[in-house]
C-alpha cells in the first residue's frame, strides 16, 4: 500500500515536470519553422484583451504582429525584438518573467510548493492509516491491540450473558 502511494507521488511529480519540457520542444519546433510566431507566442497583447499575441486579433495584437514580421525581414533578432518590444509597451507583455533577480520566486516557488504538498499529504494519510490500526477480521475477530471500547464492549457483552443465564434458571 505504501509502495503504490509513493509510486503514484513520483509519477505526479514526474509529469507534473515533463508535460513543461514537452511544450517547450513542441514550441520551439514550431519556432524553427516560423520565427515571428516563436516570437508573438512569448508575448502577451497590452491591451485589454491579454491574450497571447500569436492568437490576438485586436489592432493592437495586429501591429504588434506586423511589427515583429517587419523585423524579422530586416534582419533584427529574437532578442532584440523583444528588447525593443518590452522598452515600448514595458514588461508585462512578458508571457513569463525573467529569470533573474526577484523573478526567480516565479519560477522556484511552484516547485517548491508542489513538494511542500506531496510532504503534507504524506504526513496526513500516514496518520490516518494510523488510526485504522484495528481492523474486523471476517470471522469476528480483530486485528491491533484490544482499545477501550473493545474493552467496554467485552465487559457489557460478558454482562449480558450473565444476566441471561440468570433469567434462564
Amino acid at each position: 500500500m505504501k509502495r503504490a502511494g509513493a509510486t503514484v507521488a513520483l509519477l505526479a511529480m514526474l509529469a507534473g515536470w515533463i508535460a513543461p519540457a514537452v511544450a517547450v520542444a513542441v514550441e520551439s519546433a514550431a519556432g524553427r519553422k516560423d520565427p515571428a510566431r516563436a516570437i508573438t507566442s512569448q508575448l502577451i497583447c497590452p491591451c485589454s484583451c491579454g491574450e497571447i499575441l500569436s492568437g490576438c486579433t485586436c489592432d493592437t495584437g495586429k501591429a504588434m504582429q506586423g511589427f515583429v514580421t517587419d523585423a524579422l525581414k530586416g534582419g533584427k533578432g529574437h532578442d532584440e525584438i523583444v528588447a525593443s518590444l518590452v522598452a515600448k509597451y514595458g514588461e508585462v507583455i512578458r508571457g513569463a518573467p525573467k529569470a533573474e533577480g526577484f523573478n526567480l520566486i516565479v519560477w522556484i516557488a511552484p516547485f517548491v510548493a508542489t513538494v511542500i504538498g506531496f510532504i503534507i499529504a504524506a504526513f496526513v494519510l500516514r496518520r490516518w492509516v494510523g488510526r485504522r490500526s484495528v481492523t474486523a477480521m471476517p470471522g469476528g475477530g480483530m486485528i491491533g491491540a484490544p482499545t477501550t471500547a473493545d474493552q467496554d464492549l467485552a465487559r457489557l457483552r460478558a454482562r449480558a450473558e450473565a444476566e441471561l443465564k440468570r433469567m434462564g434458571e
